[in-house]
C-alpha cells in the first residue's frame, strides 16, 4: 500500500528542513555544557592534587616521628628490665627501710636535749643490725629490734652531780635511749680550772623500732622532707625531761 502526501510542494519542502537558527542555538548549548564539564574536571584534578601533596606530607611527618621513636626506643632498650630488677630488689630495700637506726634523727633530738650544764666530749655507739625478714606492721609490743643496740656517752658537767643526774634523765626521755645508766662520775679539779668540772660516762640502749618511719621505700616523694620539721619537734619535746630536771637546769644558769 503506498502513501500519499497530499500536502502543497511547498508545505512539504518546509516541513522537512531543520532551520539554521534552532541547530546554531543547540551547538552553542553543548559546547556550553561541554566548557561547564572540562571546568569541574580541570576543578577536581586540582582539589585531588593539593590534596594528594598534604597527605604525603603528612605521611612523611608521620615517618620521622616514627623514626624518632625507634631512635628513642633504642636508647632505652638497655632500661627494658629495669622494673624487673627493681622488683626483685624493693623486698631488701624495704627490709634495711624498715628496720635501719636513724642516726640523722637520733642527732637532731640529742641535740635539743642536752643540758647546758653538761657537754659531750664524744659518744661511741652501735645500732642493732638490720634484719631484712622483720615483719612489717607488727603489734607495738614487738615494734623494736631485739637485742638493742648500744651507746657509751663521755663528757663534762659543772661541778655539781645533780648536772649528771639530769643528763641521764633527757637521755631517757630521747625516744632513741632506753635504760640510761652512770658507769663513771668524779670531779676533776687537774685537767679543769677551780672549782672544776665532772668528768661522767654514762651507759645506754639504742631502740630501733621497727617500720616507725613506714614499711616501704617511697620513691619520688617528698614525705620526707615536709616531716622533717615534725621529726625535730617532736624530738625536742620527747627530751625536754620532767619538771625536775628543768627546775635543776634553772638553778645551774642562775
Amino acid at each position: 500500500m503506498r502513501r500519499i502526501n497530499l500536502l502543497p510542494s511547498e508545505d512539504r519542502r518546509r516541513g522537512g528542513a531543520i532551520p539554521a537558527l534552532t541547530r546554531s542555538s543547540l551547538l552553542g548549548v553543548l559546547l556550553i555544557l561541554g566548557a561547564l564539564l572540562l571546568l569541574a574536571m580541570i576543578g577536581l584534578y586540582l582539589y585531588y592534587y593539593v590534596r594528594l601533596g598534604n597527605e604525603e606530607e603528612q605521611i612523611t611527618q608521620l615517618d620521622q616521628d616514627i623514626a624518632r621513636e625507634q631512635a628513642r626506643i633504642q636508647e632505652l632498650a638497655p632500661f627494658r628490665d629495669l622494673q624487673a630488677r627493681l622488683d626483685a630488689k624493693k623486698p631488701i630495700a624495704d627490709g634495711i627501710f624498715r628496720t635501719r637506726f636513724p642516726w640523722d634523727e637520733f642527732l637532731r633530738g640529742l641535740s635539743f636535749v642536752i643540758p647546758e650544764s653538761t657537754a659531750l666530749d664524744v659518744f661511741a655507739g652501735q645500732a642493732t643490725p638490720i634484719n631484712i625478714q622483720a615483719p612489717a606492721g607488727g603489734a607495738p609490743e614487738v615494734q623494736n629490734l631485739e637485742p638493742p643496740g648500744t651507746i657509751t656517752f663521755n663528757g663534762f658537767a659543772q661541778p655539781e652531780y645533780q648536772n649528771v643526774s639530769d643528763f641521764i634523765v633527757r637521755m631517757n626521755n630521747l625516744r632513741f635511749l632506753a635504760n640510761a645508766s652512770l658507769a663513771i662520775a668524779e670531779l676533776d679539779r687537774q685537767n679543769f680550772p677551780q672549782p672544776g668540772a665532772i668528768t661522767f660516762e654514762v651507759d645506754a640502749e639504742l631502740v630501733t623500732r621497727i617500720g616507725e618511719n613506714g614499711d616501704e621505700v617511697l620513691l619520688g616523694t617528698e614525705e620526707d622532707g615536709e616531716g622533717e620539721g615534725d621529726e625535730v619537734n617532736r624530738a625536742a619535746g620527747e627530751g625536754a625531761g620532767p619538771p625536775g630536771a628543768r627546775a635543776s637546769r634553772a638553778g645551774v644558769e642562775r
